[in-house]
């Protein structure tokens, strides 16, 4: 007989673990600041260590409460994943695939056209994040991410390799009197995703200072970026992945100008089990081979 610790204590204990706190653990779990500290000490009881040190406002794992939190954490999302699955009846014709907000928006929609439905012949669910996941949830069959991300009960593999460049409209680059100078770049507004790192790097590259940029324009996700570039608003940092269909359409181009290696890639995160569902299968296969196709990347 298996002896296990209170479940509804290693709930309370992994949310005050994740958070820090027992206030924000209540506030998650729907109960009170008192009975998640409750279960917390009754888990250390019955462990028979101390889980966390006490603070006026805030807790920290001790060691074993570092080793027990990762225990937990995997035990609890082995459980919602096994649970998640069996809730929405997995393998009866049902795909649900997570993935980043820009990779849905200027790669994957273009490909989802009725030709490309009627070969998969699965019911597509697709949950849209802003920001790459620390986590999959549960019900889950499919996810594409930013980064390799562990999760258990899923096994991760490179689904892009791509470099970065810069891209334009063509009109913005046909105007210029001199693009295939390195002052081109100084001559118009660089169009920015949260940071500095691209365009500052492609400076670089180019032998410019950084300072001689004549505006910028920033922006929270990378697919407003390059919509603002086909609008001609300026220069941005694309790639063969998200500029696809403007590249194809002829509605960007990739002006005289650096490669930039990625500082990450998208990984295809799969269930690691035994054998996959014919649906989950066709809906993997089919995304790899979309992955693989040649890319065209026109230039000015």
């Amino acid at each position: 007989m298996r002896k296990l610790p209170n479940l509804n204590a290693v709930r309370a204990f992994e949310a005050a673990a994740r958070h820090g706190s027992f206030a924000r653990a209540a506030d998650e779990l729907g109960v009170s600041h008192t009975a998640v500290s409750r279960h917390v000490r009754a888990l250390e009881a019955e462990l028979g260590v101390a889980l966390f040190e006490r603070h006026a406002r805030h807790v920290v794992l001790t060691g074993e409460g570092s080793l027990f939190a990762r225990t937990a954490a995997d035990s609890l999302s082995s459980l919602e994943l096994g649970t998640g699955r069996l809730r929405r009846g997995g393998g009866q014709g049902s795909v649900v695939l997570d993935v980043d907000a820009d990779l849905a928006t200027r790669w994957l929609m273009p490909l989802l056209n009725e030709a490309a439905l009627t070969t998969l012949d699965v019911t597509l669910d697709l949950r849209v994040r802003p920001d790459p996941p620390r986590t999959v949830l549960g019900d889950v069959d499919l996810a594409i991410t930013w980064g390799a991300v562990r999760c258990v009960g899923f096994a991760a593999e490179l689904f892009v390799d791509f470099d970065a460049f810069p891209v334009a409209a063509p009109a913005l680059v046909a105007a210029d009197p001199a693009p295939d100078a390195p002052a081109f770049y100084t001559r118009h507004r660089l169009i920015h995703e949260r940071g500095l790192y691209w365009w500052r790097t492609a400076f670089t590259a180019l032998g410019l200072a950084f300072e001689t940029t004549a505006g910028h324009l920033f922006f929270n996700r990378s697919h407003l970026c390059i919509d603002a570039a086909a609008r001609g608003l300026g220069l941005a940092i694309g790639d063969d992945l998200l500029c696809r269909d403007h590249l194809a359409a002829g509605t960007l181009v990739r002006p005289p100008g650096p490669m930039l290696p990625a500082r990450d890639h998208y990984f295809l995160l799969t269930p690691d089990t035994a054998t996959l569902s014919r649906p989950v299968r066709r809906v993997r296969d089919w995304l790899l081979a979309q992955a693989a196709k040649p890319e065209q990347s026109p230039s000015y």
